[in-house]
């Protein structure tokens, strides 16, 4: 499933980079460091469909938990975001991993959340929109099985951040993928 995907530099923290492709990516420089901050859970890896431990999870969080954390939002993306980090290699169905709702910030972190040191880096950054939640998932696929071997980059360790505006039904998403990228040579 080909998609045309959006890149745009929006804050001072990233540097436009060179898109190319069908998945049409952008690169970005992650300036300085920051942080995730918001609430952690280890969950299994769901490759269709929701994804129930996230789903409970997500649930259980207070609306005023929710809210402080998104009060703490001051670097791109911006807004609450779900982070997903510590994946298994094989990326296969049920292995684990970690996976939190919260912010990236360089804010302090309140004692009663988590943190995710996030380190400068280069990231590919995807857009995509469509149903929810099967655009978010084949979105990951493509940057995966078709963009990665066309292109001169390669995942790299680090968290993968998922940027997500659903519809008021909740049927159709807008979403950001940041993945974590280094360039290959030769």
């Amino acid at each position: 499933m080909s998609r045309t995907l959006a890149w745009a530099a929006r804050s001072r923290e990233l540097r436009s980079g060179q898109g190319a492709g069908a998945l049409g990516a952008g690169t970005g420089v992650w300036a300085g460091t920051g942080r995730v901050v918001g609430r952690k859970v280890r969950v299994p890896l769901v490759h269709e469909g929701a994804n129930p431990a996230i789903v409970a999870f997500v649930r259980g969080i207070g609306e005023d938990t929710v809210r402080r954390i998104g009060e703490l939002s001051d670097q791109e993306p911006r807004g609450i975001v779900g982070v997903s980090d510590d994946l298994a290699a094989s990326r296969a169905e049920g292995t684990e991993l970690d996976y939190y709702h919260g912010v990236v910030t360089g804010s302090a972190v309140p004692g009663d959340l988590d943190a995710l040191e996030v380190p400068a880096g280069t990231w590919a950054v995807f857009g995509s929109s469509g149903p929810f939640p099967q655009a978010l998932q084949y979105l990951w696929r493509d940057v995966f099985t078709q963009w990665f071997p066309s292109h001169s980059y390669r995942s790299r360790p680090g968290p993968e951040i998922l940027s997500t505006r659903l519809s008021e039904d909740g049927g159709r998403a807008d979403a950001e993928l940041w993945i974590p990228v280094e360039h290959v040579t030769g």
